[in-house]
C-alpha cells in the first residue's frame, strides 16, 4: 500500500510537470525571445553564468539567474561581475524593465544608437558602469523620464556631457560619469536636478568653472579634471594658465579667463534683460496712450475700408499704407505655390522700393458667421513682432480669398539654401551659419508658441521652406497658423507637432538631405545610420572638414532626436529646445575663443569654412 501511494505521488508530480512544460511551450513568456537573443549574442561567458537560462522553462520561475519578474514580465535584470561580453540591444525589447544592472562586465561598443523607447514607461535604475562602452553620451537615455539613478562610470565614453541633461532628467538621485573621457564644461543644467544627492564627474577631461549651484558637492565629485576650477576643488579659476603648445590646447583647450567670461556674459545678459524690460514697458505705455487719444482699433491696426460686399483692408505696424489699385497695378512675379496659397513678389510703381512686397493669395470659402473669427485670427497674427518672425504687414479680405502682405526676403528659404544648386560652383554653408539659422528658427517658433493666446495654436505646416533667410542670414518663421485660414486646415495639428517638424528641420541642417522628394523618411534614416555605425556619414558632406565642431553637431543631433520622438509627451517644449541650442552655441563660442588665443591656431588651418568665409551671395 505504501509503495502504491509513493508511485501515485510520483506519477502525479511528473504529470503536473509535463502539463506545465506543455503549457509553457504553447504560451511562452513574452520576454523569452529577448532574453534568449541576449544570451546568444554573448561572445564571452566562460563561466557559463547564463546556463540556467533554459529555453524550455519560463524566465519567471525563479530559476533564471539575475531575472526577477512581476506580473509575468521581467521587472529586474541584475547581471553583475560575470565577465559577460554580449550585445545589449536585445534587452531594449523588455518593455516592463524597471531595473537593469550590468556592472563589472566586459560589454563593448557604442551605446548611442540604442532605441530605448520601450524602457521609457518603467525604467528607474540603470547601472552600466565598469565595462568598455565607448562613443558619445547615449542621447536616448535623456528620454527616460522616470530614471532615478544613472551610473555610466568606468567606461570609455567621450565627447561632451549633453547640456540639456538636467532639463530632461530632472528627477535623478544619482549621476555617475566618472572615469570616462568626457570633456568640455560641466552643464549648468545639472543644477536643475532637485533630488540629486550622488554626483561623480571625477577623472574625465572636463574644464572651466564648476557651476556655483554644484558647490555643495564634495571635492571627490570633481577630482582628476585638470582644467576644472572652483570652490569644491580649491582651484582658483583666475590662476588657470594657457599653454603655448597647440597640441595641448587642442586636447584640453585650456583657458585662464573662463570664469571672467562666464561672469561677464551673465552680467551682460542681466543688463540686456533690464534694458529690454524697460523698453517694453515704455513701448506699452506709449501704445496705450496712443490708443486712448487716437481711438486706434486694437493697438497698431488701422481700418482702411469695409464695404457692403465684405471687402476689408487692414494695415499693421511697420507697413506704409497703399491702395488696392496701387497693389494691383504693380509688376508681379510668381514665387511659388504652397499649401497656403500662391505667393507673388509685387513692386508697386512710384514708391522707390525696388524690393517690393510679398503677397500671398489664399483661396478659401468663408461663411458669413466666420468673418468675426477670421478677423480675430488675422488681428492676432498681425500683432506678432519678433526678429525671427516674418510679420504680417497688411491684408485685404474678400468673400472668397485673402491677400496677405509681407516684407520681401531676398535670400529665399532655408530649403533653398540647404538644397538648392548642389552642383559644381556651390559655396558650402559653414557650420556656424547652420547653427545660427537653427537657433534663429528655434527662437522664432518659441516666441510664436508663447505669444499665441491659445496653447492650441500651431504652425500646422512647419518645414524648411517656411523658414526665410534675410540678407544678414537671420532666419524668419513664415506662414505661422495661416493654414487655419484656408478651407482645409489641419485639425489634429498641435505645438507638439511643430516640435517634431522642427526636429526634422534640424536633421536637414545636419545631413543636407531633403524631405520633400518623398524618397526617404529622414528621421528613420538618420536613426538607422546612427544605430548601425556611428560615423560621420550622417552629416552633410559640406561639414566633413569641420572636425573641431563634431561635438556641437552631435549635440544638435541629440536635440533633433528628442524632437522627433514618436510619443508626443516625450518631446521637449520649444522653449527648452531653444535653451539647449543656445548652450551649444555658447559652449562652441567659448571653446573657439580659447583656441584662437594661441598664435599657432588660425582659421586658415581648418578646412572647414570659418565665420569669415562668405557662405552665400544675396540673390
Amino acid at each position: 500500500m505504501t509503495i502504491m501511494a509513493l508511485f501515485l505521488i510520483l506519477f502525479s508530480f511528473l504529470a503536473h510537470r509535463h502539463c506545465c512544460v506543455l503549457s509553457f511551450a504553447q504560451n511562452p513568456n513574452p520576454d523569452l525571445s529577448a532574453l534568449l537573443s541576449f544570451k546568444r549574442s554573448c561572445s564571452s561567458d566562460h563561466n557559463s553564468s547564463l546556463s540556467s537560462w533554459n529555453p524550455t522553462t519560463d524566465p519567471c520561475n525563479d530559476t533564471w539567474r539575475g531575472v526577477t519578474c512581476r506580473h509575468g514580465h521581467v521587472d529586474r535584470l541584475i547581471l553583475e561581475g560575470l565577465s559577460l561580453a554580449c550585445n545589449v540591444s536585445p534587452l531594449t525589447h523588455l518593455p516592463f524593465l524597471s531595473v537593469l544592472s550590468l556592472k563589472n562586465n566586459s560589454f563593448t561598443g557604442p551605446i548611442i544608437g540604442l532605441d530605448l523607447a520601450t524602457w521609457r514607461p518603467h525604467l528607474k535604475l540603470l547601472y552600466l558602469s565598469h565595462n568598455q562602452f565607448n562613443g558619445p553620451f547615449p542621447h536616448a537615455i535623456l528620454s527616460l523620464r522616470h530614471l532615478r539613478r544613472l551610473d555610466l562610470g568606468g567606461n570609455h565614453l567621450s565627447g561632451m556631457i549633453p547640456p540639456q541633461i538636467g532639463y530632461l532628467l530632472p528627477n535623478l538621485f544619482t549621476l555617475r560619469l566618472e572615469n570616462n573621457l568626457f570633456y568640455g564644461e560641466i552643464p549648468t543644467s545639472i543644477a536643475k536636478m532637485a533630488y540629486l544627492s550622488d554626483l561623480n564627474l571625477s577623472y574625465n577631461q572636463l574644464e572651466g568653472k564648476i557651476p556655483p549651484n554644484l558647490f555643495s558637492f564634495t571635492q571627490s565629485s570633481f577630482l582628476g579634471n585638470r582644467e576644472l576650477c572652483g570652490d569644491p576643488i580649491k582651484h582658483n579659476c583666475s590662476n588657470t594658465t594657457i599653454t603655448s603648445d597647440p597640441a595641448e590646447i587642442s586636447s584640453r583647450k585650456r583657458n585662464k579667463c573662463v570664469g571672467i567670461l562666464v561672469i561677464t556674459a551673465a552680467s551682460a545678459g542681466l543688463v540686456a534683460i533690464l534694458v529690454l524690460a524697460t523698453a517694453a514697458l515704455l513701448c506699452f505705455k506709449k501704445k496705450r496712450k496712443k490708443g486712448q487719444l487716437g481711438n486706434v482699433n486694437q493697438g497698431t491696426e488701422k481700418k482702411i475700408r469695409e464695404t457692403e460686399t465684405g471687402e476689408v483692408m487692414m494695415f499693421f505696424e511697420g507697413c506704409e499704407e497703399f491702395t488696392m489699385e496701387e497693389l494691383m497695378r504693380g509688376s508681379a512675379e510668381m514665387l511659388g505655390r504652397g499649401v497656403v496659397g500662391t505667393t507673388y513678389r509685387v513692386v508697386m510703381e512710384g514708391r522707390g522700393d525696388e524690393k517690393g512686397v510679398v503677397v500671398k493669395r489664399v483661396r478659401r470659402e468663408r461663411r458669413r458667421e466666420e468673418e468675426a473669427t477670421e478677423r480675430k485670427v488675422l488681428q492676432q497674427i498681425g500683432e506678432w513682432r519678433h526678429p525671427n518672425v516674418a510679420g504680417l504687414r497688411a491684408y485685404h479680405s474678400l468673400a472668397d480669398e485673402l491677400l496677405l502682405v509681407f516684407d520681401f526676403v531676398p535670400n529665399g528659404s532655408l530649403f533653398d539654401i540647404l538644397h538648392g544648386n548642389r552642383g559644381p560652383g556651390r559655396i558650402p554653408i559653414s557650420w556656424s551659419t547652420r547653427l545660427k539659422l537653427a537657433l534663429d528658427a528655434a527662437r522664432g517658433l518659441t516666441y510664436l508658441h508663447s505669444a499665441s493666446k491659445s496653447n492650441n495654436i500651431s504652425h500646422q505646416h512647419f518645414t524648411s521652406s517656411n523658414i526665410l533667410v534675410d540678407t544678414n542670414f537671420n532666419a524668419l518663421i513664415s506662414d505661422f497658423s495661416l493654414l487655419s485660414l484656408t478651407s482645409q486646415p489641419l485639425l489634429h495639428s498641435s505645438q507638439n507637432s511643430d516640435v517634431y517638424s522642427f526636429g526634422v528641420v534640424l536633421l536637414e541642417i545636419l545631413t543636407g538631405r531633403s524631405t520633400e522628394d518623398g524618397m526617404v523618411d529622414l528621421p528613420k534614416w538618420v536613426q538607422t545610420v546612427v544605430q548601425e555605425e556611428w560615423t560621420s556619414e550622417v552629416f552633410d558632406v559640406e561639414l566633413w572638414g569641420c572636425k573641431d565642431m563634431v561635438d556641437e553637431m552631435v549635440a544638435l543631433l541629440q536635440i533633433a532626436f528628442l524632437c522627433v520622438s514618436q510619443e508626443p509627451k516625450d518631446r521637449p517644449k520649444m522653449a527648452v529646445v531653444c535653451k539647449m541650442i543656445e548652450e551649444i552655441r555658447d559652449r562652441g563660442s567659448r571653446s573657439r575663443s580659447r583656441s584662437s588665443q594661441s598664435p599657432s591656431l588660425t582659421f586658415e588651418s581648418s578646412p572647414c569654412p570659418s565665420d569669415d568665409t562668405p557662405t552665400l551671395t544675396s540673390s
